[in-house]
Order: C-alpha cells, then structure tokens, then sequence
C-alpha cells in the first residue's frame, strides 16, 4: 500500500480513540494498524496478519467475500470471530481508506450480543451470508492441501460435479493429468506462501464428460499463520471470452485487406496484410506514428484533421487518398476507420481498414470519360466480413450487416441461406464450397444475394476453414459487393464500339493479367510441395524430409533406407491406353504403396512413373527387403480401370544410410542404380545397392544420352542375317537387325541400347529409319542385279501401337517404291496379345497392303489361341530357348512338334531361330520345319557382304 508519510501514524491514533475494535486493512486485506480492544478481542497480537484469519474457519469463505467487497465500497456485515472452542459474534462494519491513504479500508467491531440475542442474529447474518455464496455467479471453494474443504454451487456445476463430488476429495480430479495439476499447484504455492493474492487468467481444468473449461482463477490464503485455515479460490469461465478472440484474431489474419488500429495516432497494432501492403515486417512499427504512411506532414495533418473530425461524432470515417510504401513509392488506397469503442469517440483506440486500389486506380484512369458514374461506387466499395458454422452466421463486422440491410447485430445467427434469393442458388454456393474445402482450397466466386428488403446484388465470395483439419467447422468469409463492376463490365459492352482501341486492349491485357496471376497463384499453391496427380509429397518435400531424416538419423545412430521405385512397361500402358488409364493406375498406386508402409514413412512422386519411398529408423537391412516385398505383393493385384484389367509390377534399387551415402544426392542416385540393376535382373524384383552398379549406372546414362543424338549423327548401321531352307539351304530371305556403331566404343549389343530406345519413346524414329532405310538398301540390290528377297523387320511393342505407324508405312513404301510384298514384319506374341480390338485393326492394315506379318519368340509369350486365328499371320518364329538344347531335351522336341502341328493346322509357315548345328537342323527337318537361321548359316553381317553371300555356290 502506498500511504503519506504520517498516515500510519494518523490512522493508528483515530483507532485508538475508537472505543469498539477496530483496525486498518492494506488492499489484500492484512491488518496494518489496530487498536488495543481489537487485540482483546481477538486474543493475540494482529499487526501483519490477514483480517480474514480473526474468524471461525467454517466461516472464511463467506468472510473473505465480505472483506473483498468491503475495500470497494462501505459495508455492514456479521461474523463470528474464533476464540477457541466458542466463537464470538460480531457485527463488522467497514469504510474505505480515502485516496490519500491509498487501497484498503478500516473494519470497526461490534458486539451484537448487546443488541439481542446475539447467537440467533449472527445465525441469520451468517445464513444470509451462505446465501449470497451460494448463488454468487462466480465459483467459490476452500481448500486444504489436496483437498477441497467446500464450494458452492456454481463451482461444482461448471465442472459438471454437485457440490457432493467435489467436497473431501482432490483437487486433482479437475485437472486433466497429476502433472498438470501438481505444476498449477506448485505455481499457487509460491505466490500464496508470501501472502500475496495469486491470479492466472486461462487455466484448463476439465470437466466431469472430459470436455476442457478455460477458467479464469483467484486465490488467497485464509491465514497464513494456520496452514489449516485452507485458501480461497475464486473461479470464473472465460471459454467464451477465449473463443471470441481466437475469432477476432482469425479475421485479422486470415483478412485480404490492411488492418491496423491506433491510440492517439500511434500504430498499436496491425495484421500481415498491412505490413506486405506498406512492406514492413511484424511487429516493425508497432508504437510509431502513423505519420510514417503519409508523403509530407502537411498530408499527415489534413487526414487527422478531416478524420478525427468525423469520428468524434460517432460515424465512421471512408476516404480514398494517397499514401507511401515504406521504399517511397506512391499508393493510392482506400481507408475506412472507425472507433473501437464508442464511448471514447476520436480519443481512444481507432481501427483502421485499408485496400491498395492502386492497380484499379491506374485502370479507371483510362476508362474515366466512359465510367465516371461507375467509378465513384468503386471508389467506395466496402468489405463485409463473417464466420460462419453449420450453416449459421457467427459473428460479422458492421460492414457485413450495411451490405444485407442489417443493424445493431441482427444478421448474427441468421441462416445463410437467409441471404441467397432462392433455393437454387443456396444449394449451387454450397455444393461448389465443399468441393473447394475438400480438396483443401479456399472458395472463390461470385453470388446473387438478398438483402433484408429483398433486394438483390451481386457480391465476390472468399472463404476458408479456420483449421484446414477440420474442414466442415467454422469457416470465415470476406463479402465485397461487386454489383458495381458487373454494372460498368455491362457499360463498357455497350459503349465498346464508342471506345478507342487502345482501351480495349488495356483492358483485355488487365483481364489476361487478372487470370494468369490467379492461375499462376492457384499452381504455386498446390504443386509447392505435392503431386499434383497423386497428392503424394513431391521431389522438394521429399528432399527436406530426407534432410531432417539424416540429422535425426546422425543424431539417433540408426540407419535409413531409400527404395526407389520404377513401374515396369508402364509407358506400355500409357501409350497403348491414353494417359486417363495411366493416370488411374499412378493413383492407386500411390495409395497402394501408403497402405502398405508405416506413418513414419514418407511415398513421394519424383514424375511420370517413379515413386520413392523414405523409410527412417531402419535396424537392419532385412527390413528393408520386408518392405520391398509388401510392396510387390500390394502392387500385384490388378488395377480395374473401364473393365480392363491393368497389371502393374515395380523395379525397386535399395539403398542404405549410412553404408551407401551420407547425402541426398548421393542416396538418391545409388538407389536409383539399384533399381537399373533390379530392371535388369527381370523387373519385379528388389536389389540392394553395391558399388559395382554405380559403374553400370554410369554406362546406362553414358549410353542414354548418347543414343538422344546417335539417329541424327547417323550412328546406326543395318546388319542382315539370312533365313534359309532348311531343306536345300538356298537364301529364302533376309532378317533386318539393328546394330549402333559408338563412335568411341564401337558396335554396342542390341541388349543394351535398344531397351533403353524403348524407356525413352526413341525406338518409334529409329524404327521408321529402320523401315525406311531397309526398304532404300532393297531397291539398291534390285538395281545392281541382285534377287529381290524378302526382308523381316522388327517391329516393337510401342512400336506397334503408335498412332502414327501406318501413314509411316505407306510413306516410306510410295517413297522408295519397294513392292510391299518383299516386306515382313515380326512382332512378339506378347505384343500381339495385349491389344485386342486394336491389334486386329492394325494387322488388318498391314496385310491390305499386301505386306507379310510373322510372330517372333513365339511360346516365350502368353498365346491365346482364339485371337491367334483371327490374326492375319502368316509365319510364326521358333524362339532360340527351345532350340538350344533340341538335341537333348525331349521336352523341346516335344514343343517344336506341337508348334509344327499348329502352324500346319492354321496353314502358317515356321522359322527356327538360333540353328548352330547340324543336329538341331536334323531334328528340325525331320519335325518338317521349313526355314531356319543362325550361325550354321551365317552370322549378322552388313550391307556390303550381301552380294558375295548371295553369289556363295550352293
């Protein structure tokens, strides 16, 4: 208490020419001054102690309650002071100090015995008393350590308790953990040990169904000198206070125009939207004068004078002037202010709206002498903004209400659907905003609305969920009436023949701007951190969780894997069955692959078909092949898309950290090796990185980026292999092979570059250049004298479903003049089956062309008998595999016999690949094979070597 320096000394001599008891209390109720009869009274000395402990314990509560509200103003009350076993009744009346005295008040005793029967009057005092504790609207309970001694009504009800379930039982029971508890506990004591009045003013408790309060809380101990005199607690619910400004803060952040408040022209506070407008960070001009926002001081003074003049009458302030960016830059805004609190109107706290019209400004500029009428609505456009759940406005600003026709807080609680003019449009808006809120967008778009006259006006929409966890709750809307621009988009139609053409084209180029921006905005949004497709983290996402998985993993001493995945023949798919099918197929198997791993684990999309999977906390490598193979076995099952029945099968390389890199870089580019080398090991498989793949992986890129270029550097060469009868030996065609002649390593193996040719989309240019240039060297033998034979081209896979193959075809075929006779093309059995209606279409062609086909590798695929008659086939290849060990294996023979049997049953003619020797040829024969190649008649040989090979005697 802060007192003059002779008021102690005056206080305690009006006190002791008090003939009743009496004393002098500080604003915590601790007795500073006291007279002699006081001291009888109470038994003990009572300098420093607090009044409140001169009283019967059952008694402090309601005690404390009278002492509190004695130091605000002049009471009169009853009580009952402790001496011993027999309490002594008392009336007690009570007189604040005067301000020069500073807080407290002085307490003057009364015997009411002398009035009565003093037991009986204190008895009804005393009732009286509980009474008013009993429905005080606050919570009120005493305390003994871990234990409630008592509370009232109020207390046990906004916990949820009767008093019953609270009294003799801990505290504890309304906090939601013991630790909670014993923190809050542990907080209390230091305070109330020292006798001081402990205050916190948010404090969780939770109530009797689980649910959580937020309280406001007050404690005092009742006599510091008798620890079982207990505390008094003072509980007040401050939910929905808490809630209003969690709202409050929410449209200040989550608000599209500047905000910012200010006392006495002193910036006190401002959202983010304001310092992005003026470029000034959080926080930056807290406590500056507003003047930092205006060119000069004369700009300054003149707002505040024409400001402040309208706000001390209570209206509020709209304006348009010009301000400054924080660099100097001119800005032309629009300003609205009004004052906070009307009772303080242009003296206390004032909130400032701003909007940066100076894009519009610049544009109106141009279109002035067309849209003046318009131009001053635009000028003074306002903003209205709500919170909204389920279904029912919430909260708005006043701006809100002057946009319906609504006052003094008549909107708040009405139906949204209050403010639409019809059913339809209601049911529209809210369809299109769930399906913005869903996909986790915020909702934009432009509505007819009604006013509470009934009138109807156009107005923009923007809304977002508070929490984008909990999309279907509260959400907060910002409503900008536009009828005015949808008024002058209309003027400017109808005056478009009247304009010059240079506004025209402004205008459109405002409108493009306007478009691309949001456009560009929109994408920025969603394709920052995640697949676009699949919603899957993408490749910066997945780079930071690396980055933080490495540390955890340093940190933590454990390992990590990375699993880099490939979809095997997915281009197959794609291109055979249009990017709809792909697009399906990468979505299931993005949530396959999420079903399938832990929580912990993070699936990311890289592009087109390969995924990553990060798996951090590993103990030891076989967990990773654990989880290689959930992932094949997820991936097994067909994927149905339009009745189709699409199988897909994953290549995945493993890696290691810290056995296999210490870096993402390097993680990533080993594991994508070990997926090379699990393609090459036969697709659908894991393999785990080793060193030797890094060499490979080298080759294979080494390969691939010189293949991009290999077809214009005319580095393919055409080799042919000749098929002879087997029965005379004579030359009976000529098979087309396709070899690359590296400029630094030489011929490079067909298996090594020509699966690449296919990854990458190369293999269908190549393929043309084969046809074409097979065809050219054909014409170039006829027209030297040689025999015009039959030449068997390969066609692959993606080869053969290409739109374009057939008008190729016949190009090349009108170009060289080649009779499509002398042409056969070989396809695999599995190219063949996998296209169905399309395949024989294709075929059809082909052979209406007059050109051969021929089945290549047949019985390596999967045959289906039914389609193989309908094809057009007219010759059917014998795969090496069941040529090789022909002479040993009975089995083999036995599948050459059945071949033969089915190729004489469809009248097709066969061709044995991979003869090597005279027995196989033998055995062949006798089976009543026709053709055969291999190296017991010649190897591959170039265009060069096939005149003298031709001219060989028989």
């Amino acid at each position: 208490m802060d007192r003059g320096t002779n008021t102690p000394a005056l206080v305690a001599e009006a006190l002791a020419l008090i003939a009743a008891p009496a004393c002098a209390c500080d604003g915590e109720g601790r007795i500073w001054a006291a007279n002699a009869a006081l001291v009888e009274l109470a038994g003990c000395a009572v300098d420093g102690r607090p009044l409140v402990s001169l009283f019967c314990a059952h008694t402090a509560a309601a005690m404390a309650v009278e002492i509190r509200l004695s130091l605000a103003g002049e009471r009169r009350w009853d009580g009952l002071v402790d001496r011993g076993l027999r309490g002594r009744p008392v009336e007690v009346r009570a007189k604040p100090l005067p301000a020069a005295a500073g807080a407290g008040a002085i307490f003057v005793f009364g015997d009411v015995v002398t009035f009565g029967d003093g037991q009986a009057a204190l008895r009804g005092r005393l009732l009286e008393q509980a009474a008013v504790v009993e429905h005080a609207p606050v919570g009120i309970a005493v305390t003994l350590p871990d234990l409630v001694k008592s509370c009232n009504p109020r207390m046990a009800g906004m916990l949820g308790y009767t008093p019953e379930e609270l009294v003799n039982h801990s505290p504890a029971k309304v906090f939601a953990t013991h630790a909670l508890y014993e923190a809050f506990i542990g907080e209390a004591v230091l305070v109330l040990t020292t006798g001081s009045l402990f205050e916190k003013n948010e404090v969780p408790l939770r109530r009797r169904d689980g649910s959580t309060i937020w309280c406001r809380i007050r404690a005092k101990a009742v006599d510091m000198s008798a620890r079982e005199a207990g505390t008094v607690w003072i509980v007040e619910d401050v939910t929905e206070a808490r809630q209003a400004l969690t709202e409050i803060q929410a449209i200040m952040t989550n608000a599209s125009i500047g905000i910012f408040f200010t006392r006495e022209r002193i910036i006190t506070r401002y959202n983010d939207c304001f310092g992005a407008m003026f470029g000034y960070g959080p926080g930056e001009v807290l406590g500056q004068p507003t003047r930092v926002l205006y060119a000069d001081d004369d700009a300054f003074v003149d707002m505040g004078r024409r400001a402040y003049g309208v706000l001390r009458t209570g209206g509020s302030f709209k304006t348009e002037t010009t301000m400054v960016h924080r660099n100097g830059t001119p800005m032309w805004v629009n300003l609205i202010g009004y004052a906070v609190n009307p009772e303080e109107l242009g003296t206390g706290t004032m909130v400032w709206m701003i909007e940066d019209r100076t894009g519009e400004k610049a544009a109106e500029e141009s279109l002035r002498n067309a849209l003046l009428e318009n131009q001053a609505i635009l000028d003074n456009a306002v903003l209205g903004i709500a919170v909204v759940e389920n279904g029912r406005t919430l909260h708005c600003n006043r701006k809100m209400e002057e946009l319906f026709g609504h006052h003094n807080g008549t909107i708040e609680g009405l139906p949204v659907r209050d403010l639409y003019p019809d059913d339809a449009g209601w049911q529209r808006a809210r369809d299109e905003t769930r399906r913005d809120f869903e996909a986790g967008h915020v909702h934009m778009a432009e509505y007819e609305l009604a006013r509470r006259d009934g009138t109807r006006f156009w107005a923009r929409l923007s809304g977002r969920p508070f929490d984008m966890a909990d999309r279907g709750g509260r959400s907060v809307w910002l409503i900008d009436d536009v009828t005015a621009q949808r008024e002058a988009a209309d003027a400017l139609r109808r005056a478009r023949d009247e304009l010059e053409v240079r506004v025209q084209e402004r205008t459109a180029e405002l409108q493009a701007e306007i478009v691309e921006r949001r456009q560009a905005e929109a994408r920025v949004h969603h394709m920052a951190y995640h697949d676009a497709l699949t919603g899957l983290p993408n490749r910066a996402l997945l780079s930071d969780r690396l980055d933080r998985a490495l540390l955890a993993a340093r940190r933590e001493r454990l390992k990590l894997a990375l699993l880099f995945i490939d979809l095997d023949r997915f281009k197959t798919i794609n291109d055979s069955l249009g990017h709809a099918a792909g697009d399906h197929l990468l979505k299931e198997v993005a949530w396959r692959l999420c079903r399938v791993v832990r929580a912990s684990d993070t699936v990311a999309r890289l592009g087109g078909d390969e995924f990553v999977v990060l798996v951090p906390g590993v103990h030891a490598a076989e967990e990773c092949g654990a989880v290689g193979d959930k992932i094949i076995e997820a991936l097994a099952a067909p994927v149905d898309f339009e009745g189709r029945d699409l199988h897909i099968s994953p290549s995945i390389g493993i890696c290691l950290y810290p056995d296999d890199g210490q870096d993402v870089a390097s993680l990533m580019r080993k594991a994508d090796a070990a997926m090379y080398y699990a393609k090459a090991a036969g697709r659908n498989n894991y393999q785990f990185y080793a060193e030797p793949m890094n060499a490979a992986a080298a080759r294979h890129f080494e390969l691939e980026t010189h293949l991009r270029g290999a077809l214009q550097r005319e580095e393919f060469v055409l080799f042919y292999q000749p098929i002879v009868g087997t029965q005379d030996g004579r030359v009976q065609g000529l098979e087309v092979l396709l070899r690359w002649r590296h400029p630094e390593q030489g011929l490079v193996a067909p298996d090594d570059f020509i699966p690449i040719l296919e990854e990458n989309g190369l293999i269908v240019p190549v393929g043309e250049w084969v046809i074409r240039r097979a065809c050219e060297q054909s014409m170039a033998w006829q027209r030297a004298g040689l025999p015009a034979l039959p030449l068997a081209v390969n066609l692959s896979a993606r080869q053969f479903v290409h739109r374009g193959l057939m008008q190729a075809i016949r190009t090349i075929v009108d170009d060289t003049g080649i009779d499509p006779g002398l042409l056969e093309f070989e396809i695999t059995e599995t190219a063949l089956m996998q296209h169905g209606g399309q395949t024989l279409e294709t075929l059809g062609q082909i052979y209406s062309m007059g050109i051969r086909l021929s089945i290549d590798d047949f019985g390596t695929g999967y045959s289906s008998l039914a389609y193989l008659k309908r094809f057009p086939v007219r010759k059917i290849k014998i795969d090496r595999a069941f040529v090789r060990d022909l002479e040993t294996s009975s089995e083999d023979q036995a599948i050459v016999a059945a071949v033969m049997a089915l190729a004489g049953s469809l009248q097709m003619a066969v061709v044995a690949e991979g003869v090597e020797n005279e027995a196989q040829l033998a055995l062949l024969r006798r089976a009543g094979c026709e053709f055969a190649q291999g190296y017991l008649f010649a190897r591959p040989v170039d265009a060069e070597a096939i005149p003298a090979l031709l001219q060989k005697p028989d």
